[in-house]
């Protein structure tokens, strides 16, 4: 049986504005700082794909509330397969997002440390420094995450807003084409 978490209140802990920056920064994720100017020449239709995207992630967002009413049970989509179709599924579920999880959190890293490149130039071509940049990066962000959920989501915020500001700036925004 799964053991179930108490909380005092788990709706208050991040609020709108910071639950809003980790829905948006998940969506624009390590591109905003990778492919600009891959995307620049679709111009304002990539607006079409992030609203897609948009809905997509909010249906997804809908079941997983859905799921956590039914089953107040900590482990997330672990827990849900495990009830549903088994242990031997919900260890592969477990085992698959564990390896999506570090191999998305060092491809973020590495994505950032070059982005970092251009205002850091001893980065370029310095493998070394670039994958002890990305190492502490990942470090970084794991002592943030041990801080607590509202750390967490102030950063997230702080982040989604550094994102959302080439974006703003952006011609395509005005003319869309």
């Amino acid at each position: 049986m799964l053991a179930q978490t108490e909380t005092e209140n788990p709706s208050r802990k991040l609020g709108l504005w910071m639950s809003t920056a980790l829905v948006i920064g998940n969506m624009i994720g390590s591109g905003i700082f990778l492919l600009p100017s891959s995307l620049a020449p679709y111009g304002g239709i990539s607006l079409v794909g992030w609203l897609v995207t948009a809905v997509g992630a909010i249906c997804l967002a809908l079941v997983f509330a859905k799921l956590a009413a039914w089953v107040p049970r900590a482990g997330g989509p672990y827990a849900y397969t495990r009830l549903g179709f088994g242990d031997f599924a919900g260890f592969w579920i477990a085992w698959g997002y564990w390896i999506a999880i570090w191999v998305g959190n060092a491809a973020i890293a590495i994505a950032c440390v070059s982005y970092l490149e251009v205002f850091i130039p001893a980065l370029r071509g310095n493998v070394l420094l670039a994958g002890i940049g990305a190492i502490a990066l990942v470090w970084l962000f794991t002592w943030i995450n041990c801080l607590g959920v509202k750390e967490v989501g102030v950063t997230q915020l702080l982040t989604t807003i550094v994102k959302i500001v080439p974006l703003v700036r952006s011609p395509q925004w005005v003319c869309f084409g």
